[in-house]
C-alpha cells in the first residue's frame, strides 16, 4: 500500500496544515480494526471535522440521516418518513441563495449506497481512500493543486478548490467542487 503516513506528515509540512488530510473510502463491509461510529452527529460534515482530529471510524448508512444532502450524495435513501426533508433542505438552500435549484442535478452522488464509510485521517488509513479532503489557507492549497494539476498533464482537471479550501476528487474519477456545509459553520459558533 502507499506510504500514506509520509504523505501526511510531508504535505501537512509543506502545505502548513493546521488539521490533519482526511481519507474517506466507500465499501460494501467494515474493514477489520476499525471501530464502528458510536452516537450522532448532524451532518457528515462532522464526521470530517471528527477525523481531522485524529479518529479513525466507520459509519452506517443511518449515520447519515441526519444530513438530507450527505444522504444524498452518498446514495442513501432516507427513511420512509424523513423523504421530504431533501426537498425542504434544497428549498430552503434556494430560499437562501446558497444554490440554485437547476444545480441540485448536477450535485456530486455516488453510484450506489456504500454499505460501510471509512473515515480516518491521512496517514492513519487502513485501506486506498476513494477521496482526500483537505483543508487549509487557500493560498498554500492551491500549491496542491498546481501539483496535481502539473501531474495529471491537465488543468485543474485532477480536482478543484471549493470556497471553503476542502478538496475532493468524486469517487467516480470526475472533478467535484464540494462546498462547505453551513450547518457545521451554524454549529461551530454556538460552541
Amino acid at each position: 500500500m502507499t506510504d500514506f503516513r509520509g504523505i501526511d506528515r510531508r504535505l501537512s509540512e509543506i502545505l502548513d496544515l493546521q488539521r490533519r488530510p482526511v481519507a474517506v473510502t466507500f465499501r460494501k463491509t467494515a474493514p477489520d480494526g476499525v471501530p464502528k461510529f458510536t452516537g450522532t452527529e448532524p451532518s457528515g460534515c462532522s464526521f470530517w471535522q471528527i477525523t481531522a482530529g485524529g479518529r479513525t471510524f466507520y459509519t452506517v448508512p443511518s449515520d447519515h440521516y441526519n444530513c438530507p444532502i450527505g444522504s444524498y450524495t452518498h446514495d442513501i435513501p432516507l427513511p420512509q418518513d424523513r423523504t421530504q426533508e431533501l426537498d425542504q433542505t434544497l428549498s430552503f438552500m434556494g430560499g437562501i441563495g446558497y444554490i440554485k435549484m437547476t444545480e441540485v442535478p448536477w450535485i456530486p452522488r455516488l453510484p450506489q449506497p456504500p454499505g460501510v464509510v471509512i473515515y480516518a485521517p491521512l496517514g492513519d488509513t487502513p485501506l486506498e481512500p476513494d477521496v482526500v479532503l483537505f483543508s487549509g489557507r487557500p493560498g498554500r492549497v492551491m500549491l496542491l493543486q498546481e501539483a496535481a494539476s502539473r501531474k495529471s498533464g491537465q488543468r485543474t482537471t485532477s480536482f478543484r478548490l471549493s470556497s471553503s479550501s476542502d478538496s475532493c476528487r468524486r469517487p467516480t474519477g470526475s472533478p467535484a467542487r464540494r462546498p462547505k456545509c453551513r450547518g457545521v459553520d451554524h454549529a461551530r459558533a454556538r460552541n
